[in-house]
């Protein structure tokens, strides 16, 4: 197996790059900054968030995702088009939104069976539910595992199994919001994620920084650097770059 090399950096030197990026595809600068947040929460507690984040704009851009459109008569479900996966990047940033409005509902479990990177989705309703105060739970699967959250007013609870669950998702890339009180079922699952582990991450990140898969990172740079212009002499006189002289 190839070894992976990683790239350390900043949290702020990160989630900029992830902005930078995210514009180069085109998403809107209010939904860039909404997915900026998702990928750090889940970066800075040892998730591996810049391979999703990479492989989310990577489907955007070649439309093999989409935004999706809002369903008929909901406020609160959105639907890929037909024939593409939902993207992840506009759907973490329209449930952001409908945590604020009453989402997810109660007593009815909600199911995104085709989304490209699920895993963008939970770090985007943990670090929205800092505000909301909502609980409830999620059970995601991804192209190599499956997940159970419980997402709580001041954090997540996170296993992870060793085999995929029998599951309603149609391959990977699913997830569905239960209500609060459905009790799953951890036989076989690891614990990857609790308040104490979390602070703990949380700790080390912020004192060191994060470290990135280097191939993520040069994808996210090729998408950021799509937001460079040429350099031209208008350009210089009117502020951009060092200058016209060094005196500038």
């Amino acid at each position: 197996m190839a070894r992976r090399y990683r790239v350390r950096q900043s949290v702020s030197e990160f989630g900029q790059l992830v902005l930078k990026a995210t514009l180069g595809v085109g998403v809107p600068l209010g939904i860039a900054e909404d997915i900026v947040q998702s990928v750090l929460w889940l970066q800075i507690r040892g998730f591996v968030a810049d391979r999703s984040i990479c492989h989310a704009l990577t489907s955007l851009d070649l439309g093999d995702a989409n935004p999706g459109k809002v369903t008929d008569g909901s406020q609160h479900e959105l639907k890929a088009l037909p024939g593409k996966k939902l993207s992840s990047v506009y759907l973490s940033a329209f449930l952001m939104d409908a945590l604020q409005t009453g989402w997810p509902p109660v007593g009815k479990s909600v199911t995104y069976p085709e989304v490209d990177s699920p895993l963008l989705v939970l770090g985007a309703l943990a670090w929205a539910n800092n505000e909301a105060q909502r609980t409830f739970r999620l059970q995601f699967v991804t192209e190599e595992q499956a997940f159970s959250v419980k997402i709580m007013p001041r954090g997540a609870t996170v296993h992870r199994f060793k085999k995929q669950p029998t599951s309603t998702h149609n391959g990977a890339g699913g997830f569905t919001v239960q209500n609060a009180d459905t009790q799953p079922c951890h036989d076989g699952a690891e614990l990857i994620l609790d308040d104490s582990l979390a602070e703990d991450h949380v700790r080390v990140g912020r004192r060191a920084g994060l470290t990135a898969d280097a191939r993520s990172v040069a994808c996210l740079k090729a998408f950021a650097d799509r937001m460079l212009v040429l350099e031209s002499d208008r350009s210089l006189r009117q502020g951009a770059g060092a200058g016209v002289i060094d005196a500038d």
